[in-house]
């Protein structure tokens, strides 16, 4: 079965109406702790009921969600998801009291409830972590505020949710051949590699893109929105800066974000040197950001979603049997909704609730692109699996950080595997520039993307107001530098700023990304080469989830991101598997 069964969550909707009224009926009884947190009892008791109730709501959460995303176009079902995100911001503000409270109590107070009962030890390492943010939380008073200005706060998202929904716009673009094409940013990128003339990329990708440097202005104000709140919070919360008021909370040194940016920003000469080669080998007179989507190998193979299953179980072989078995378990059937379908979200991603089975949503359109992004999420899942299986609710949760390193990780020993048994020349290309694409896409690309983002807060640390010429003058030059690039010939990519969504939802996140897949390939060099230990290790951090900060948690699995060589590992890297193509394209 290559589709979702969303029973295992209930079988009937009016469970899900019962179980919804149920919660929002309790959610008042968290008002009976309120005051009463320094007694041992009432302490308990509120930890155990807050994990029945988040337990709930995770449960009606999911179901909701992934119900919705089957069918976007389902009101129904939207204003079902919709309701449920409502009563998670009732759930937040029952609760905004607690942290305040804790911390009036004091540490060593609340530990010595923790270590008087076995049962409160899954909270201590949250425990000690609000206190590492002590002075970064306000009075009980003042939280309360900054909790109801949280709908204001929100205005900037959803202006920019309004501004961007470029998909329901359908633009027609007329190719040199004299076919017309309807062109919206559902189909766009699949279209883009398909045009042999320039010409007609250009015209695809000015289509798919026009509406934001049109409303250029619109982005620029309402990214100064972001920003501006940004700065209001950290400022209030008494943080250094925006960047490290987003740091802080994973205990992310500074010098990580820091190291990250200026390595690959002295190491771009191999991104060019990539580019020249691709330039050569696809006749072009100039290389533009678009033709990115073009690829090397003529005639690319096609792949079954059986067989893409197949290759990645015959790739985990040699690999330490709990590894493989949750990898195996990842797909079971009824947890993979396979197939692109009208309605459904577009893209991939995997859901873990903890209880129950982690869903991957894939639209797998038989490339070698969704056999990687299949085993991407595989990745995923499988550390789900783990991390619940050995973890307690209150420390199951792993960061975004941790999370990346388990996905490519996995893309990693696909691609070994795909290099090693492959038949044709073609095979080889396609898999050597499936990896360096990975290096392009997620070490430099979002590197320059955080770079962005640093440069654009010391404008507001300034006092400089933010508008769509200086915003898109960061990226001018950063493209310059890192691709040699002038993206100012480009009529819409000036304005990429506006269409990355992760700079309006979640500012200084994009650097997660490259730092992960730093530590990926150092810990997947480990366990290739069979350093002792290094397998071991590594399943120890997909069995962590949450119950440490991410840098330790890489440290421990043998990547220290404190150290500039992590990184430069992946620029060497880069340096090898461009030796190669360059190898198997010239002889």
């Amino acid at each position: 079965m290559n589709k979702w069964n969303l029973t295992v969550f209930y079988d009937e909707l009016t469970a899900f109406e019962a179980d919804l009224k149920t919660f929002e009926e309790k959610i008042a009884n968290f008002s009976e702790f309120q005051g009463k947190l320094d007694q041992f009892e009432s302490y308990k008791k509120y930890q155990l009921f807050s994990e029945q109730m988040t337990k709930s709501l995770l449960k009606l959460y999911a179901y909701s969600h992934l119900a919705a995303d089957l069918n976007l176009k389902d009101s129904e079902k939207q204003s079902r998801f919709q309701r449920v995100l409502g009563t998670m911001n009732k759930f937040r503000a029952s609760t905004s009291y607690v942290s305040p409270e804790i911390i009036s109590i004091g540490e060593a107070k609340i530990l010595s409830f923790i270590n008087k009962d076995n049962q409160l030890k899954p909270y201590e390492f949250s425990i000690r972590r609000l206190f590492k943010q002590q002075k970064h939380v306000l009075s009980d008073i003042e939280e309360k505020l900054l909790t109801n200005f949280g709908p204001i706060n929100s205005i900037p998202n959803q202006l920019y949710s309004a501004l961007s929904l470029t998909d329901r716009i359908n633009e027609k673009v007329i190719l040199s051949s004299g076919k017309e094409l309807t062109i919206n940013t559902s189909n766009w990128r699949s279209i883009l590699p398909t045009l042999t003339d320039a010409e007609d990329r250009r015209l695809v990708f000015e289509a798919a893109f026009k509406r934001y440097q049109e409303n250029k202005d619109a982005f620029a104000s309402t990214y100064n929105l972001v920003l501006q709140n940004m700065a209001a919070n950290y400022k209030s919360r008494h943080y250094p800066s925006a960047l490290e008021s987003r740091l802080f909370a994973n205990d992310i040194p500074l010098d990580v974000f820091l190291t990250l940016k200026d390595t690959v920003y002295e190491n771009t000469d191999l991104a060019k040197r990539y580019l020249a080669l691709r330039k050569k080998h696809l006749s072009l007179e100039k290389h533009h950001t678009y033709d990115r989507f073009l690829t090397l190998q003529k005639n690319p193979k096609t792949y079954e979603y059986e067989e893409a299953k197949e290759l990645f179980f015959n790739a985990l072989e040699g690999f330490d049997e709990d590894f493989v078995a949750a990898q195996k378990n990842a797909l079971e059937a009824g947890y993979v909704d396979v197939h692109p379908k009208d309605g459904k979200r577009t893209g991939a991603y995997s859901n873990g609730i903890y209880g129950f089975h982690p869903f991957i949503l894939l639209n797998f359109n038989k490339t070698l692109d969704d056999v990687f992004t299949l085993v991407h999420e595989a990745g995923h899942s499988a550390h789900t699996i783990l991390a619940h299986k050995n973890q307690p609710l209150a420390t199951a949760s792993y960061t975004i950080f941790v999370a990346e390193i388990a996905s490519t990780f996995n893309e990693r020993l696909l691609a070994d595997y795909l290099l090693k048994h492959a038949l044709t020349k073609e095979e080889k290309i396609a898999v050597i520039e499936k990896e360096i694409d990975g290096i392009m896409a997620t070490f430099y690309r979002q590197t320059l993307f955080a770079h962005y983002e640093y440069e654009a807060n010391k404008l507001v640390e300034k006092g400089i107001p933010l508008n769509a010429n200086n915003l898109s003058e960061i990226m001018i030059n950063l493209y310059k530098h890192y691709y040699d690039i002038d993206i100012q010939e480009e009529k819409v990519k000036q304005y990429v700023w506006a269409y990355i969504p992760h700079f309006f939802h979640s500012p200084f996140y994009v650097y997660q990304y490259a730092s992960s897949y730093s530590a990926s390939l150092k810990i997947y060099q480990d366990v290739k080469a069979q350093k002792k230990g290094a397998m071991t290790r590594y399943l120890e951090l997909l069995k962590s989830g949450g119950s440490d900060y991410p840098v330790n948690q890489a440290k421990k699995a043998g990547a220290d991101l404190t150290k500039k060589e992590t990184f430069v590992a992946v620029v060497k890297r880069f340096s090898e598997l461009i030796d190669q193509l360059e190898d198997l394209l010239e002889n």
